[in-house]
């Protein structure tokens, strides 16, 4: 029996041993792979007198120092480094002329890129700023014209104060709401500080012109509401003779509100508000937007919401199946590139 323990104990160790050592060449693997991209995109740089290798950060413009500070990024345009890239296969390429709406993965809540002609602007900021910043620098977004704040929560804008620090919008369109969270307190103080963002609560019916589109704020209708995700901003983007809705996260009540005001909410394409979620998109709001498209956002889409888009005629794409998704339009019809 003693003899058989022992060996229960040697072979455990033996296992804990081999783990060890697999993990240390993976951190090893990886770490290389790291050093090799680093020096691939121009990070590395080696002394003309030693060799040594060193990391710089002088391909965007940040001096020493300035780490720990977004706002000293100055990033120029990165559109460049993506020309020849076929846009149906990278799923970060954006058309330089027409429309491109693309829905980015950061975290929960809505991150949509708005490209049109050229002029540049952020819709819903995610959860993580981190992805979001990442995203948008594969998108090659080396500026933002405008950013729109969906709504005041976590989810919604966890991730704009680093987009705002970063890549300083000349617009900040944020909800006019009771209450006012940590992640939209952080959204604001990074337009204060970067000394270039106008912040605007805008009311409804505002429109302003991205480059050959016109975008519309059409929600909320009323201010203040009992369900603050209803004080949330809802716009409309239209380019030529089509049109997408973006509806971040308001619920069925705040859709209602929204079809009662009149204000015009049929088009072609649907980004359903609070990704897809059971407590949005509602019949009577579907069968008024009469969608071809509609874009499910969250990770786990409700299936009746699923069922009521495809009853009304309209062609779902859900990100969990899709990942990034694309509307690319050239003011008289729409395609999808999931």
């Amino acid at each position: 029996m003693a003899k058989e323990k022992s060996s229960r104990v040697h072979k455990r160790k033996r296992g804990c041993l081999g783990g060890c050592l697999v993990r240390i060449v993976l951190l090893l693997g990886l770490l290389a792979l790291l050093f090799v991209g680093a020096c691939v995109l121009g990070f590395v740089r080696n002394d003309p007198q030693t060799g040594a290798p060193s990391l710089s950060f002088e391909v965007i413009g940040l001096e020493d120092g300035q780490l720990s500070d977004l706002s000293a990024i100055h990033l120029g345009d990165l559109s460049g480094m993506l020309e020849g890239i076929d846009a149906d296969s990278w799923p970060y390429a954006v058309a330089k002329s027409g429309l491109t709406v693309k829905t980015l993965r950061a975290g929960e809540g809505e991150a949509v890129l708005v490209c049109s002609d050229g002029y540049t602007m952020l819709i819903g900021g995610g959860s993580s700023g981190t992805l979001l910043c990442g995203q948008l620098l594969l998108c090659g977004a080396g500026r933002l014209d405008a950013a729109l704040m969906l709504s005041c929560a976590d989810e919604q804008a966890g991730g704009m104060a680093a987009a705002v620090s970063l890549l300083r919008p000349g617009y900040l369109l944020y909800p006019d709401s009771q209450t006012k969270s940590k992640a939209f307190n952080n959204v604001i103080a990074a337009a204060q500080k970067n000394g270039r963002t106008q912040l605007v609560a805008p009311p409804q019916g505002m429109s302003f012109s991205l480059g050959r589109a016109k975008v519309t704020v059409i929600g909320p209708a009323y201010r203040h509401h009992t369900d603050e995700r209803d004080d949330g901003l809802s716009v409309r983007i239209d380019y030529g003779a089509t049109s997408v809705l973006v509806m971040g996260g308001v619920t069925t009540a705040g859709e209602r509100e929204i079809r009662s005001s009149g204000a015009p909410l049929r088009a072609d394409v649907l980004i359903c508000a609070q990704g897809g979620g059971s407590e949005a998109t509602g019949a009577d709001f579907v069968a008024a937007v009469s969608p071809r498209i509609a874009l499910l956002t969250g990770a786990k889409p409700a299936n009746p919401v699923i069922v009521r888009l495809q009853k009304a005629g309209a062609k779902v794409y859900p990100a969990r199946d899709h990942g990034v998704m694309t509307v690319y339009s050239d003011g008289s019809d729409v395609r999808v590139v999931p």
